[in-house]
């Protein structure tokens, strides 16, 4: 069963412990994301546009940037987790439960591609309307956990999902503290944790930028998010990333249209799926050490060996016993 990590802020990691045969893992995983979404709760995007609207208007209270500046409180806010060969890393939507999220099937199906091998963290941040003041403290959040885990666990590989004001938080936690709209002062990835961000999945990103290569999707090239960054902040990670986006989609592709399903469509159109194999197809082959094909090999002789014509009687008995067993 799944083992559960507690940050100093309440956000919970999971690693699946149940072990899946290799041939037919991320098959199966990928199938089972068909049965999840379903069962998600959606978002309300025209909350999410007012809000995301707002942040522009009504900028960052002086006491919110005091709080989570780097400069001013330069120790980090959150305790390393286990060295886990990959940390899967999931920010939520606005108004997003903690649980049943949109990029819960997507991290699942990556986790059960790679049993014994992941660790979830759910990013421990408000995700509401206050997004000013929430996102500061999910982008200071995320750039100290992958710092602390550079440094913790240099063989660590990390996964970032987001969705909505989540893929605000990771873009801007990821780019140049100039080029950010919150969180400009919550300091910066070190160049060693940034070489170990492995994936980057994103949907509905409200900072979409339509002529930056990370995109994919039914989006126009030519039309940005609500609040786009500046092209080419993301140039480092571009041979790592997928910024999804559909066409009706206002939050991405900031059009005059008022049809709320676009923002929601990432449920069910297949999108989640596809992040998901993309991040498994970037995991690299199922590692196997010189100890296990050792171990694998001395097993094998000792089954031979006890089921051998010239084996001692007692131990041809024993090894026939147990296999009518």
């Amino acid at each position: 069963m799944p083992s559960e990590h507690t940050s100093p802020r309440g956000g919970v990691a999971r690693s699946r412990r149940r072990r899946v045969p290799a041939g037919v893992a991320v098959g199966a995983a990928l199938a089972a994301l068909s049965l999840l979404v379903g069962c998600a709760p959606e978002p309300d995007p025209a909350a999410t546009r007012n809000a995301l609207t707002e942040v522009t208007s009504e900028p960052v209270a002086p006491d919110v940037v005091d709080e989570y500046s780097a400069s001013e409180h330069p120790d980090p806010i959150v305790e390393p987790l286990d060295c886990t060969p990959y940390l899967i890393v999931t920010a939520r939507g606005t108004g997003e439960p903690s649980r049943k999220q949109l990029l819960g099937p997507v991290a699942r199906a990556i986790e059960e591609a790679r049993p014994d091998e992941t660790l979830r963290l759910d990013l421990d941040y408000p995700a509401d309307t206050e997004i000013n003041a929430g996102a500061t403290l999910g982008a200071r959040t995320l750039i100290d956990t992958l710092n602390v885990q550079a440094e913790a666990c240099p063989e660590q590989r990390t996964i970032l999902l987001g969705y909505s004001q989540g893929a605000l938080v990771i873009g801007d936690a990821l780019a140049a503290p100039d080029a950010r709209l919150v969180g400009a002062a919550v300091g910066e990835v070190t160049e060693a944790a940034a070489e170990r961000v492995l994936a980057v999945v994103l949907y509905g990103n409200p900072r979409f930028v339509g002529a930056d290569p990370t995109g994919y999707g039914s989006y126009s090239p030519d039309v940005n998010g609500l609040l786009p960054r500046p092209p080419g902040s993301f140039t480092p990670y571009e041979g790592r990333m997928r910024d999804y986006c559909v066409a009706d989609d206002f939050i991405c592709q900031s059009t005059l249209s008022v049809e709320e399903a676009g923002h929601v469509a990432y449920y069910d159109n297949g999108m989640q799926a596809d992040g998901a194999a993309y991040v498994i197809t970037r995991l690299g082959p199922i590692p196997k050490t010189d100890a296990a094909e050792k171990r694998g090999d001395a097993e094998r002789r000792a089954d031979e060996s006890e089921t051998r014509d010239d084996a001692p009687a007692d131990v041809r008995e024993r090894a026939a016993a147990e296999g009518e067993s």
